[in-house]
């Protein structure tokens, strides 16, 4: 009660004190719909956010009829308080075009931007994003304020962007919908290929039959991980994939889950499903930082392959090299710092959630937005030192007798490499494995991947919601039958740095 009682002050206060702020630096979104339409949608929150009515957005002083609905379920924020999130839907020819539906939401948090940043990550490491802008809105003529403009993902999602001539196959993993105004039983998605909507006007034949197949392999637990690895690699992008779940780790959140936040887009050059990185929410994070987060069930499957996770930690680290080490992000963070602050400024009607109780969306002020700015900046740059330091670690001991034995307490796998002497493929034994080296510049090398286990107590089953893996330290002795090398470099396979 205190902090709604603070941020209704500071909202009168502090936000009235402000002067008349520069003009504005975002986009205007004008729109305006009948009165009593609005009043009608309004009166039966959130039960009416299905019905559509028509509107105008109007740009340049030239009306385009569009059809508008306000959001329902299942976030309050999108309809509690007077900012009210809501879709447009608009025709082929708009001045939003390619885009024909467009969700225009109230921003979660007190900056604004987690979302939209967390997008803008993503999109920057390769991961297909939708489009995300961030917009100043008038309804009716009066200001509703800063909000957070972005693609509503349908069958056209490939074409829009000119990676196909036209609808791709394209579904939707989230809450089912609302049916005789209450909230239906949450569905694990993984569980069954219906939990997924089919969204567009592509032939879904042909998808149909590969998502039972990839739902067939995620609930199978029997297969062996080669036979895993080789059936889902014809189903999904790997390298899509193992970029998604890097975006996951680098934006540190939870939000993409097993019951909702997910798409599934066929693409049209490979026929295998790629994922889009949907309502980020950076640092929203799995409690403990994690460094291997299983996000649904099909994560549970793709990290307990080892190359494919050090697929993923690559992506991570050179990420971290990009975004952090460089000062990339912090240049884009003020950036749009800086996009925004007259909008914020003029915008006197910041609602958000002001506690953790999901009801509890007030006025806030922008004290609080830059409070918000200050600690999303410290976050960041803490969580990605301590990322950076985790994935670059090297804590790793050795001894030589006739073989050698590699001791290990960081959590990266390492690379063992040693000068070629001849064509054929020397064996390793590692432990009671056999390993086969790859040849390699002239060299030879392998690959010691880490061993994963869940911690004690944990649910070992891929539809346990919100679990993670540990890495178990690494106590190995390798032999070489055909002779020790006379020299063998050790680097960690992640960041490839020399060891010893």
């Amino acid at each position: 009660m205190l902090m709604i009682s603070a941020a209704s002050f500071l909202s009168t206060t502090v936000d009235g004190l402000a002067e008349a702020p520069a003009p504005h630096r975002l986009r205007m979104l004008d729109v305006r719909i009948g009165p009593d339409y609005l009043d009608t949608l309004g009166a039966d929150l959130p039960w009416s956010g299905g019905t559509k009515y028509p509107a105008l957005l109007v740009q340049d002083g030239v009306e385009h009829p569009v059809k508008f609905r306000y959001r329902g379920m299942y976030s309050a924020s999108h309809f509690l308080g007077n900012k009210r999130s809501f879709r447009l839907y608009l025709k082929k020819k708009s001045p939003l075009a390619p885009y024909r539906k467009l969700n225009v939401i109230n921003p979660k948090s007190f900056n604004m931007v987690n979302n939209h940043l967390g997008l803008w990550i993503a999109g920057r490491m390769g991961v297909p994003v939708p489009y995300n802008e961030m917009v100043f809105v008038r309804l009716n003529g009066e200001d509703m304020g800063v909000m957070e403009m972005y693609e509503q993902i349908d069958g056209n999602f490939e074409s829009i962007r000119g990676l196909a001539k036209g609808d791709v196959p394209v579904y939707k993993g989230d809450y089912p919908p609302i049916v005789d105004r209450g909230l239906p039983e949450k569905r694990t998605l993984w569980r069954s290929a219906d939990n997924w909507e089919f969204e567009g006007d592509a032939d879904r034949t042909i998808s149909d039959a590969k998502l039972r197949a990839l739902v067939d392999v995620i609930d199978d637990s029997t297969l062996s991980i080669p036979t895993r690895r080789d059936t889902l690699s014809t189903l999904i992008d790997v390298d899509a994939y193992a970029r998604y779940l890097a975006a996951l780790l680098v934006v540190n959140t939870k939000h993409m889950d097993q019951y909702h936040n997910q798409w599934l887009v066929m693409s049209e050059r490979t026929g295998r499903f790629q994922p889009v990185f949907w309502d980020a929410l950076l640092m929203f994070p799995p409690e403990g930082e994690p460094l291997y987060f299983i996000n649904d069930a099909l994560a549970h499957w793709f990290l307990r392959i080892p190359e494919w996770r050090l697929l993923r930690d690559r992506y991570a680290y050179a990420a971290m090299r990009d975004l952090h080490h460089s000062g990339v992000f912090m240049e884009e963070y003020d950036r749009t710092i800086r996009s925004i602050q007259p909008s914020v400024l003029a915008d006197k009607n910041k609602f958000g959630h002001v506690t953790l109780h999901a009801a509890d969306v007030h006025r806030f002020s922008v004290a609080h937005t830059i409070s918000s700015f200050a600690g999303m900046r410290r976050t960041v740059n803490g969580y990605w030192d301590r990322l950076s330091a985790r994935l670059s670690a090297n804590t790793v001991e050795f001894s030589e007798n006739g073989e050698l034995h590699v001791r290990s307490t960081s959590e990266a796998p390492l690379r063992l490499t040693w000068a070629a002497t001849g064509v054929e493929v020397p064996l390793v034994i590692a432990g009671s494995d056999t390993l086969a080296p790859e040849a390699m510049n002239g060299s030879w090398t392998i690959v010691l991947h880490r061993e994963l286990g869940l911690p004690e107590g944990s649910w070992d089953r891929p539809f346990a919601n919100w679990q993670h893996y540990v890495v178990r330290p690494m106590d190995l002795t390798l032999r070489f039958p055909d002779g020790m090398p006379r020299k063998v470099t050790i680097t960690n396979a992640i960041t490839d740095e020399e060891i010893r």
